[in-house]
């Protein structure tokens, strides 16, 4: 009976201890002080919150179950296609996203040239940006950052091929981050 106990409590501690969770909020969040001076008054505005969303571990609206994040360096004209219906994320483990609810892409303030996002040569992924072949152009030191936190969230489904291009004649180098659920 002890023995028989013993593995049960090692099986449930190998449960807990590949358990994967993904919680977390997400804050963008300004310190910007706007003026305006006329005359011998002057209007202030600050600003200190932009965007603040909190997620859970799961399927659901406000819900994600898995992170994708990498740091690239492209040469001049090179492009890097990911497939979110089957990438490989931190620890190793295939992911496959059903949807997607974070996109975020950030250009080093180092480089010189931009990056283009989207335009994948086939089956794109396209359900963030409205259609096949549309782009959107990341600038030295840019961040884009698009978030869904709804139940739908960006479809992926077989369209998962979501392409990055250096767009210039310099290296640039890029962090990019999908956050979703399978």
């Amino acid at each position: 009976m002890k023995r028989i106990a013993a593995m049960i409590l090692i099986l449930c501690a190998n449960i807990v201890i590949g358990a994967t969770t993904f919680t977390g909020n997400l804050l963008v969040r300004p310190a910007w002080t706007h003026q305006k001076t006329s005359g011998n008054s002057t209007t202030t505005e600050a600003l200190s919150s932009m965007f603040y969303w909190v997620h859970a571990t799961g399927t659901n609206a406000n819900q994600m179950t898995s992170l994708f994040h990498e740091q690239v360096t492209l040469t001049s004209g090179q492009s890097r296609t990911n497939n979110l219906a089957s990438i490989t994320d931190a620890f190793g483990d295939t992911i496959v996203f059903a949807e997607v609810r974070v996109l975020a892409f950030a250009s080093a303030s180092a480089n010189a040239d931009a990056i283009t996002i989207g335009n994948a040569s086939a089956n794109e992924f396209d359900s963030w940006c409205g259609g096949t072949n549309h782009t959107v152009t990341v600038r030295p030191g840019g961040f884009f950052l698009t978030v869904a936190p709804d139940l739908t969230g960006y479809a992926v489904s077989t369209n998962g091929n979501l392409k990055v291009l250096n767009t210039g004649t310099n290296s640039v180098t890029y962090e990019i981050y999908v956050g979703g659920s399978q």
